[in-house]
């Protein structure tokens, strides 16, 4: 196989920057990733971990990496994955589900380019810090990284990218950081992280994620590998402005529905005064039959 064009200083970027302003995907980054594979010809053989219901896996999919392996503990995401893998599926007829506990998951006889993986979140965010304090790497979840260096090791692809909260940089004071990081280069890999803003790609959401990608070391000094720039926002090149929710859905066309909201808290929404949220419901807003804790959800839970 050749080596990986899509990583290094290729011109890919010819529609980069041609962005649809009426509904639509907003831009064309993933799609020219995919037209450059197709037209080198390249296979980017990808192993897919904590694969939920395919969120990455989909994005890299989209761009042009042949999914052929995802690891997924839950069940229900896991037959959601495997419903859409085989012939005339949407992953395609080369792709394994595998669902079980990724530290049973035995990757020496695997031969993939790639690998992605986000492991859980919960130790690192701010939900969990919220519930629990930060727990970070004394929590079981918060050690899984050291599942994901594991695979690496074994089957030790030319690169890799693991997603995670942006809060894991300052996780027990950046301790923890450190020793991702330290593991992470000490199976070989040279490293390079940064924060994105997903609505700085296109995506009607402002969505904060630390996005760490590792290049083995014998290629490093051959792939140089860079963050793509943003395409929209006030550092796009353009000056694109934000993709907006609004504009996302404006061209859809979908019947009202008749029976309201459904869900857990969705009946309280009906009583939320304009321009509040769930803190309508607690005990510092006056409420007297408070449903909630001052400042225990974010801002747009129940908006």
């Amino acid at each position: 196989m050749n080596q990986l064009p899509l990583f290094a200083n290729s011109n890919i970027s010819s529609n980069l920057y041609n962005i649809p302003q009426v509904g639509a995907w907003a831009d064309r980054f993933g799609e020219d990733l995919k037209i450059s594979a197709q037209k080198h010809k390249i296979s980017i053989k990808t192993l897919s971990l904590f694969s939920g219901a395919g969120g990455l896996d989909i994005g890299f999919h989209d761009a042009g990496f042949e999914i052929t392996h995802m690891v997924e503990l839950e069940e229900a995401f896991a037959s959601s994955l495997s419903a859409n893998t085989g012939t005339g599926k949407y992953f395609g007829n080369k792709g394994e589900v595998h669902c079980t506990d990724i530290s049973n998951f035995d990757a020496k006889d695997i031969n993939v380019d790639f690998i992605i993986g986000g492991p859980p979140c919960q130790s690192f965010s701010a939900a969990g810090a919220r519930a629990s304090g930060v727990a970070g790497t004394n929590d079981a979840r918060g050690k899984l990284f050291q599942e994901y260096v594991r695979i690496l090791n074994e089957t030790k692809p030319k690169g890799f990218l693991f997603e995670n909260v942006y809060r894991i940089l300052g996780a027990n004071k950046g301790e923890d950081w450190k020793k991702i990081v330290k593991a992470f280069s000490e199976v070989g890999y040279h490293l390079k992280f940064k924060i994105l803003d997903a609505a700085d790609y296109g995506v009607a959401q402002h969505r904060e994620r630390l996005i760490l990608v590792g290049i083995r070391d014998d290629l490093a000094n051959d792939i140089s590998y860079k963050f793509p720039a943003p395409t929209h926002g006030p550092d796009s090149i353009q000056q694109t402005p934000h993709f907006g929710a609004s504009l996302a859905i404006s061209t859809l066309n979908q019947p009202v529905l008749e029976h309201g909201l459904s869900g857990r808290y969705g009946h309280l929404l009906n009583d939320i005064p304009p321009g509040l949220n769930y803190s309508f419901y607690t005990e510092k807003m006056g409420h007297p039959n408070p449903v909630f804790a001052w400042r225990s959800k974010f801002s747009d839970f129940v908006f």
